[in-house]
């Protein structure tokens, strides 16, 4: 039962960090929300006004990037986003490999790099004023 519960805490915290930020911008404005999302590439032609602004820092392919953006956007209410930036990062870490002995009698670190590469997505969540 213990083991169930732990378990189960653990897919929860997992499950939660894969979801991307928003920042609403309107804290007095309230939208329910909506059952689909449009992802443009720019500015649609129709009058709109920005909710949110998401940020999406998971990486993926392009398709589950959109995707998750989008059911954020559909949960905070928006008809569509916009994808406003999209930077590819790496970075290193340098990981304790193992240790080797050096002649004189002291014992060495040695050092590994491990390379992660990421994309961090950004996006403006907007409602059609019409």
């Amino acid at each position: 039962m213990i083991r169930s519960s732990l378990l189960l805490s653990v897919i929860l915290l997992l499950a939660g960090c894969v979801t991307p930020q928003a920042e609403i911008l309107s804290k007095t404005e309230s939208f329910p929300p909506t059952l689909s999302v449009e992802v443009l590439l720019d500015r649609p032609s129709r009058p709109h006004k920005t909710i949110a602004i998401l940020g999406d820092v998971y990486g993926g392919a392009p398709e589950e990037v959109n995707a998750r953006l989008a059911l954020k956007a559909r949960e905070i209410g928006a008809d569509a986003i916009i994808i406003v930036s999209v930077h590819d990062k790496t970075t290193t870490e340098w990981l304790l490999d193992d240790y080797y002995y050096y002649p004189h009698g002291v014992y060495w670190p040695r050092y590994r790099p491990v390379r992660h590469s990421y994309r961090i997505v950004r996006a403006r969540a907007i409602k059609y004023l019409e």
